[in-house]
């Protein structure tokens, strides 16, 4: 007969996960670029919110020291809470440090968590009296650092055991991470290797590019000699000798130039190396480059009321006219001038959601921070006209996340109104604050719970949003959920904040959730512990505040649970004579089957009954009669 040990050990770490895992994607891509603190940050937040992969991976860095102090209490503590919440691999890794001393007690012995993580499918190394070494998964990771910082020793240890092109999450190999350093040593060395000189980044930048934008001769040198593309562009169509051109790099330009670069090529924009040359005060160069014309004349603005005030340039972005947009740009049109409000061609491209115009204003230099007269940035119009596609552009070209609005709210509150929770990881990976309010406290959770988007709550907690913070009047997310009646919200925000946390006057999410019927929200309340009993500033409990506003169904959930019920509020109501005022016949009906008494009076001296007589309302007098 099978041993129903390891099917037990399984079940034990089959404890249900929270209905909503992290987005760990920015952690990752930290630790990837060696963003160490930024990643303790991001994980310790998902961590703490009960995300088990992140107390796992925290754990690693903490066991290990990987960028940060080593602490092993606290790696104990985090496997401790991954294990418990079905993470094999914490299982596996908490009983390697109880065998070898590095944990000091713990729920379950070494042996119990190891037989659960092999019940659960992983397979634990043998157990070994010594501390496990670093795991060698981290070869990569050390190769790519070390082809950064120019550590020639260490990347020649490393590609003994390593594949030269091992790429970090943004696609960049260690030649493209040491070509942008300017290490011509290591350079040398990974070429020699094999190093691919074609490879090309998330953005489409190449070794050569990178190259010729730190300014480094000898690497652009070793790079040309091994055969780069010398004309390979990026996904904006700059190549390596328009960056050496906006540099001024003439000496530059000339080595690529006699490697084959060619100065006729044009980026996104329509701008040749040339051109780049030229707008940036480089004459000599922009005329080597074969720009000799002086730009032409800009061609008037448009007149009236649509256009007023409006360059050709900005006309053309507003209308998504790539052709136009692009002739002007080679006219020499002022990429950032500004139109009578003070909108750029930017703002006026993404406000009208041209995603393409957008792109090719960037490629040629538009500022993409300024914003116009009413305080409005290219980010901030974009996300409030719901065009989420200019808006990641804009994201990814660096514009500030964290920026009020001209209505002061930041990009990430306008992305849940705008019900955009695409952009939510987004921003918060570019640094917005996922906890930023406005000035009425509402933060960026409690926007989305009130308006009673559930994808954009799920995509915030994800981010680490902290669902204990509140608005000015105390009412954090799960009250503002339950009173929108958002069961799947509510569910979510349950697991991560205090079921009863009431607001300044006392009122619960369970009373929120009674106040307009939401019979959904309140099973699922009562289900998550919170409790029926549980008084306002006025005295009113939840079942009090479903009966004066007439849900049969709300009391019925709240009666069994309200403990005493005929609790009475500071006016001496008890639910009863609150049903009866609201002239709710199947509140009173229930009340009464739950033993509520129609003799009490309140503090006008009305009893139930009384108040059904003066309400007129024959068959509720014979209800309480």
């Amino acid at each position: 007969m099978m041993s129903l040990r390891p099917l037990l050990l399984a079940a034990m770490l089959a404890v249900s996960l929270p209905a909503l895992a992290a987005d760990l994607e920015p952690a990752r891509d930290a630790l990837r670029r060696h963003q160490y603190e930024r990643a303790a940050e991001l994980l310790r937040a998902a961590a703490l919110a009960g995300d088990s992969e992140a107390a796992f991976m925290l754990a690693q860095m903490l066991r290990y020291g990987r960028g940060i102090a080593t602490d092993l209490p606290a790696a104990c503590r985090l496997l401790e809470q991954s294990a418990t919440a079905a993470n094999p691999r914490a299982a596996a890794s908490l009983a390697a440090m109880l065998d070898a001393g590095e944990c000091v007690g713990s729920t379950r012995t070494a042996a119990q968590w190891r037989e659960a993580a092999e019940a659960a499918g992983h397979t634990s190394p043998p157990v070994k009296d010594t501390a496990p070494a670093a795991p060698a998964a981290t070869g990569p990771d050390r190769l790519l650092r070390a082809a950064a910082s120019g550590d020639l020793v260490e990347v020649r240890l490393q590609l003994a055991t390593t594949a030269v092109d091992a790429v970090d999450d943004y696609g960049r190999t260690p030649l493209l991470l040491a070509a942008e350093a300017g290490k011509p040593d290591v350079v040398r060395e990974l070429l020699q290797h094999g190093a691919n000189t074609a490879h090309a980044d998330r953005n489409g930048d190449s070794a050569l590019l990178l190259a010729a934008r730190s300014g480094g001769p000898a690497v652009v040198d070793l790079l040309v000699a091994a055969g780069a593309p010398v004309d390979a562009a990026n996904r904006s169509g700059v190549t390596p000798l328009m960056v050496a051109a906006r540099a001024g790099a003439g000496e530059l330009a000339g080595r690529l130039l006699a490697a084959g670069a060619s100065p006729g090529l044009r980026d996104a924009a329509g701008l040749r190396a040339g051109d780049y040359a030229a707008r940036a005060g480089h004459t000599a160069l922009a005329v080597r480059l074969g720009v000799t014309a002086a730009p032409a004349p800009a061609a008037p603005a448009a007149t009236g009321a649509l256009y007023a005030g409006r360059s050709p340039l900005m006309i053309a972005a507003e209308r998504g006219d790539a052709k136009s947009l692009r002739e002007r740009l080679n006219a020499g049109d002022d990429v950032n001038a500004r139109d009578s409000k003070g909108m750029t061609a930017l703002i006026i491209a993404a406000a009208a959601g041209r995603s393409e115009a957008v792109g090719i204003l960037l490629a040629a230099g538009a500022k993409v921070d300024l914003s116009d007269a009413r305080g409005w940035s290219a980010l901030g119009v974009a996300i409030q006209q719901g065009h989420g596609e200019a808006a990641l552009q804009l994201i990814h070209a660096g514009a500030n996340p964290r920026s009020p609005q001209g209505n002061g709210k930041t990009p990430l509150l306008l992305a849940v109104g705008a019900r955009l929770p695409e952009l939510v990881a987004p921003l918060v990976h570019a640094g917005a604050d996922v906890d930023g309010g406005d000035a009425s406290g509402t933060t960026p959770l409690v926007a989305a719970a009130g308006g009673g988007e559930d994808a954009c709550v799920q995509a915030l907690l994800g981010a680490g949003a902290k669902a204990s913070l509140a608005d000015r009047q105390g009412r954090n997310a799960l009250w503002h959920a339950a009173s929108r009646g958002s069961t799947t919200s509510a569910g979510l925000l349950a697991q991560k904040s205090l079921v009863d946390a009431a607001d300044m006057e006392g009122s619960t999410p369970l009373a929120a959730a009674a106040a307009r019927g939401h019979d959904g929200v309140i099973r699922l309340l009562l289900g998550a512990g919170a409790d029926a009993r549980m008084a306002s500033r006025s005295g009113n409990t939840p079942l009090h505040v479903a009966a004066a506003a007439g849900h049969p169904g709300s009391v019925r959930l709240l009666a069994g649970r309200a403990g005493n019920i005929d609790a009475v509020n500071r006016h001496q109501d008890t639910a009863l004579i609150l049903a009866a005022r609201a002239r709710c016949p199947d509140c009173v009906r229930t009340l009464l089957s739950a033993g509520a008494s129609a003799r009490l009076r309140d503090a006008d001296g009305l009893s139930a009954l009384d108040v059904a007589r003066l309400t007129g309302d024959a068959a509720m007098v014979d209800l309480l009669d």
